[in-house]
């Protein structure tokens, strides 16, 4: 049976990204993102997905490779409380991942006229957007959002998404390092540019403590939540990071590190340089690719190699989950989306999907990506996503 024109081309570009498409396929694709410049505009928008060859290829695995995937996921997200369903699931995650990249690509080229199962109520879900607010040593809050440049305070401004922090001499010996606060609520995110040339990306509900200025041997930041850190490179002055009973210690480097306090890990994924994390007494030296896991509970520190983009694609403008269990994608995407959940059957929460979408997607868009799958169903009520 022959394709209809609209499914031939998703089916082009399906087999452009995996690098299967022959001359003739790539010479009629060529000739139809020529035809209109809203055909070109639906390819760069599917091609735009971030790794999307290599998508394919982590996400269709073997039993076995998928066996030990989920045992990982498990180790990272949802821990005990999910250890007793883990072997009921694993025989869907092959059959889930593959549909649904394919799903997304669909979804992104078929536009908005493509009709949604999402049943939305009357409150519209939106993305989240630059917001923060600082909380100045004596006590004074600033609330930071997307506009211009201003001026903060004393030497700090803002240029609507970024707070910025002047280099200034140094501190009198006598003088009091005080600490601002800067807190990034639900539906937001925020980056920060340290007096020392560090730039700090923080997540949703998250928030860093820090000094104006730097002063003695140490440059000390303390985390609560989720935050990537590019660390201007000083011998003298090493950089700490305490979050959650860890601490991370570098000189220069770019990491991330997620230390929210209902979660019962903290975690530290090194992208470049070398890091040093400490815990319970024990040191870890973290290479590129690599992660230092610290169970708050068991005050047990490990380190594994992951897939960076996991945990740090976030900063990039990415939501990226490798077969994650749907009520850890949900929270994620409540954190960012600012929605509470509710599942009609408790049941659905340990199903693994892998998702990989833009930030500023609607979600409804998201959702429909997972309903593809045929595993589940969503109503949108306000602010709250049911789960059915």
């Amino acid at each position: 049976m022959q394709l209809r024109d609209d499914d031939k081309i998703k089916q082009l570009i399906l087999d452009h990204a995996r690098g299967e498409l022959d001359e003739a396929g790539e010479r009629e694709l060529e000739t139809w993102r020529e035809k209109r410049v809203e055909n070109e505009e639906m390819f760069q928008r599917v091609m735009s997905m971030e790794n999307l060859e290599q998508g394919f290829l982590r996400f269709v695995k073997s039993p076995g490779a998928e066996e030990k995937t989920w045992n990982g996921i498990l180790a990272r997200t949802t821990r005990k409380a999910a250890r007793v369903n883990r072997l009921r699931w694993i025989r869907y995650a092959a059959m889930i991942a593959l549909p649904l990249i394919v799903g997304g690509m669909i979804y992104f080229m078929s536009g908005s006229s493509d009709k949604h199962e999402v049943i939305a109520g009357s409150v519209q879900i939106l993305p989240g957007k630059a917001k923060a607010e600082l909380v100045l040593p004596g006590g004074d809050r600033v609330l930071l959002g997307e506009g211009g440049n201003s001026s903060v305070w004393n030497g700090v401004r803002s240029s609507g998404d970024t707070l910025y922090y002047r280099e200034s001499e140094e501190l009198q010996p006598d003088e009091k390092e005080e600490l601002h606060v800067l807190r990034v609520p639900r539906g937001g995110e925020y980056t920060l540019v340290l007096a020392d040339g560090t730039t700090v990306y923080l997540n949703a509900e998250s928030e860093l403590r820090y000094p104006k200025q730097f002063k003695g041997e140490n440059r000390k930041v303390i985390l609560v939540g989720e935050a990537y850190f590019d660390v201007y490179h000083n011998e003298q002055q090493p950089f700490l990071v305490e979050a959650g009973g860890m601490e991370v210690r570098v000189l220069g480097t770019s990491f991330g590190v997620r230390a929210y306090p209902e979660e019962e890990n903290v975690l530290t994924t090194l992208v470049q340089g070398k890091v040093n994390v400490e815990a319970d007494g024990r040191v870890v030296r973290l290479q590129p690719g690599e992660q230092a896991d610290y169970d708050k509970a068991d005050k047990l520190l490990t380190t594994a190699k992951v897939d960076v983009n996991l945990f740090v694609g976030w900063k990039d403008g990415r939501l990226i989950f490798d077969n994650a269990p749907l009520e850890v994608i949900l929270a994620e995407l409540g954190r960012w989306y600012s929605f509470d959940v509710f599942y009609a059957n408790e049941n659905l929460k340990q199903i693994p999907y892998s998702l990989n979408v833009r930030k500023d997607e609607h979600i409804s868009g998201v959702l429909k990506l997972i309903e593809r799958t045929r595993k589940v169903k969503f109503e949108i009520n306000n602010q709250t996503i049911i789960v059915k």
